[in-house]
């Protein structure tokens, strides 16, 4: 009986561990995910302040030179 809960309780250990270690894996997937949100957000907002800047082929936001 004794070296049943012994071995319980090193499988525990190892749960414990490994339980630490995808937590740790989690936590920097979560600031990558974060980063790459907000590296999107600032591209979008760029794309479309030049595509206001520049307008699109069917919407021109500029005037024309000859006015």
């Amino acid at each position: 009986m004794e070296e049943e809960i012994e071995k319980l309780e090193v499988k525990i250990s190892y749960l414990e561990a490994t339980v630490a270690e995808l937590d740790e894996v989690v936590v920097e997937q979560q600031r990558t995910i974060d980063q790459l949100n907000l590296a999107l957000e600032r591209l979008d907002e760029r794309l479309n302040s030049l595509i206001e800047e520049v307008g699109t082929p069917n919407r021109p936001s500029r005037r024309p030179p000859h006015y």
